[in-house]
Order: C-alpha cells, then structure tokens, then sequence
C-alpha cells in the first residue's frame, strides 16, 4: 500500500499531542458504541491514534478483532507500545498503516462496525472519506463516529482562550472541505461535530437509519484544570509556527500560554465539549 499522507492531520503526533489522546479509554469516547457489539464482530478504527480506545475495544468483541489505522508510523508506534503495557490479553487487536483518502486496502463489506473518534473533522475531504468508510462495512453493519463541536467552553473565558479557540479552530476546521463548510449558514455557533451526519447523508448512508446523539467532556476538580492546561500547554509548544503562519503574533502566543496557566490554577476553572455521537446503520 502507498505510504500515507501524514500532511492530512494537522494537529501532529508529537507525544505532547498524542499524550491526552492516549487517556481516551472506549467505556467513555466508545460508549454509546458498546451496547450494539457482538463478540464477533470485526471493528475498524479510522484514525486510532496512540490506540488507547481501538485495544479497549478487544474485549468486547472476544470471538472477532479489532483493526486500528492511522496515517503515521510515528503514532501506530506509540498505538503498539500501549498495546504491549496491557495486562489484557489483546492478541485480536492489530494496528496498520493507511489513509481512508487514498483508498482503505480492504474489500468490500469487511467490517461490522468502522468507527472515528475526533477524526472526520480533521480530513480534507470528509464526504469522499465517508463514502470510502461505508464501501467496507457489512449490511447490517454501521459506522460510529464521535466528533467536538466547537468551540471548547472554559469558565473563566480569558482573552488568551478566545485567541486559542479561535487559532484551534483556524488550523483543525476550516482546512477541511471548503465545499461543505463545518459552520453552516443556518446554524453560526454550530461547528464540528454537530453536522456530521449532514455529511454521512451526502456520502450515501440513509437518514433513516441514523442515530443521533451527544456526549459531554468536563474538566472541573483543580486536579483536573491543572492537567489539561499543562495538556494544552504543551501542545501550544508544538503548534507554536502553526499559530504564527496563521496570524498569531509573539504577544497573542504569550497571552495563551499565561491564560492558560492562569486558567488552570484558577478556583472556579471549569471546562467542556460537545461531543457529537452518530450511528449509521447500512
């Protein structure tokens, strides 16, 4: 198979970026996915990451396997490294290389459930990616996908937070499809996740056969603030030319970084995302 695309996802997989990826466990961002497992089922992760969610997934379904793809090597690494830390046996749970946008390397109708977590925003094209998705996914199987609709909510909500939402917003969304842009006309506070199945229904999967739903992501005991500002903290550190080829001066970057400290040692710090939840039954 052709070597993937790493350009694609713009957010990189340095560990101070994969590292809040890694708490992702599937009894939260796969949860509304659970109840509809099978023990023999066969489940793809489109854009698994460091591959915490996709070996949770293994246990669930004991007679059939788990298939993580990514576009690096550099994050399928750290995927199989946490792999190999389990003290669960994850022997059904394999993790490969490949980009949805130049073509999944599987036949047709080969998985019982494709899902994406925090993925589909992040692809150029979503439409072609969502149509490639449904080409490998058996009848009376689905595709599940969990996406944030933006923007984060923080209390307080520091100038530096606006200038980080606005320039998280600016390097993930608005480089995805421009023909179908993520914040509607019809909905201006509405961008992400809210309007996937918008997409979902335009790569051919029926609106009759959708679920839609929401999930929440909170942060609000000091131990909490403290670590997702030091998160966010370190991803400003990598993001830091992404956010100067974008507009941000050296005085906005230094605002972001003291809003964030401020924010997380802050006693009434409280933070939140929307998290859009779609089944699409085929």
């Amino acid at each position: 198979m052709a070597q993937a695309q790493v350009s694609n996802y713009k957010q990189g997989h340095d560990r101070a970026v994969t590292r809040a990826h890694a708490q992702r466990t599937t009894e939260v961002e796969g949860a509304f996915v659970v109840p509809h497992l099978k023990p023999h089922f066969k489940i793809l992760d489109v854009g698994c990451g460091p591959g915490s969610i996709t070996a949770g997934f293994a246990k669930y379904v004991p007679e059939g396997s788990v298939t993580g793809v990514d576009l690096s090597e550099q994050v399928l690494d750290q995927a199989r490294e946490h792999l190999s830390e389990q003290d669960a046996n994850a022997s059904n749970v394999t993790f490969e290389l490949g980009n949805v946008l130049d073509g999944l390397q599987y036949e047709d109708e080969s998985f019982d459930v494709v899902f994406c977590n925090q993925t589909l925003l992040h692809i150029p094209e979503i439409i072609k990616a969502l149509t490639e998705i449904k080409r490998v996914i058996r009848p009376g199987g689905f595709l599940a996908a969990r996406e944030s609709d933006l923007p984060f909510r923080w209390y307080p909500y520091l100038p530096g937070l606006q200038l980080l939402d606005k320039y998280l917003y600016e390097l993930t969304i608005t480089r995805t499809d421009r023909k179908h842009p993520m914040n509607p006309p019809h909905a201006p506070g509405h961008r992400g996740g809210g309007v996937v199945h918008v997409f979902a229904r335009e790569a051919g999967f029926d609106p009759a056969k959708m679920k839609k739903g929401a999930g929440t992501q909170c942060y609000g005991t000091s131990e909490e603030t403290l670590w997702f500002a030091d998160i966010m903290t370190g991803r400003m550190k990598v993001h830091r030319e992404s956010y100067s080829e974008l507009g941000a001066t050296e005085e906005e970057l230094k605002m972001m970084e003291d809003d964030l400290k401020m924010w997380g040692e802050h006693v009434d710090a409280w933070f939140a995302i929307l998290q859009a939840e779609l089944i699409c039954w085929v």
